[in-house]
């Protein structure tokens, strides 16, 4: 059930992520805009997947929630935690993703791939993603 959860959300993610779903126009790093970005709780609040990919690199706390029809999914980077970027993805109530990444692998290619894109990166989610 879990695994399944996994790839629902991450397809879900992958198609908001290219359709730009979330991000007014401005509001996402490389548009042009001089946004700034909001603060709760010591985190970030991104518009959408294009600025929560400008943090994961450096694992600084961020989070974007968007919705998909009558659910919501949040996608939180918590930061450093023993050594490890801490990232969430939660579908609703329920939490489809609880990951530990190394700081080695934070890079664009492991994002996008947890967004559903295909980037040649399962090896490195198994491992963190347990």
């Amino acid at each position: 059930m879990k695994n399944e959860m996994i790839i629902i959300a991450s397809i879900l993610m992958g198609l908001m992520f290219i359709s730009g779903c979330g991000a007014p126009p401005g509001n996402s790093p490389g548009a042009g805009g001089s946004s700034i970005p909001k603060m709760a709780d010591g985190k970030i609040i991104c518009d959408g997947p294009p600025c929560l990919g400008q943090y994961f690199p450096s694992c600084t706390p961020a989070e974007t929630t968007m919705s998909t029809g009558d659910q919501s999914v949040i996608v939180t980077i918590h930061g450093f935690e023993d050594e490890k970027c801490h990232y969430t993805m939660v579908f609703g109530n329920v939490t489809a993703a609880n990951c530990y990444f190394n700081k080695e692998d934070l890079t664009s290619k492991v994002l996008n791939q947890m967004f559903g894109n295909k980037e040649g990166q399962d090896a490195i989610i198994a491992a963190a993603c347990k």
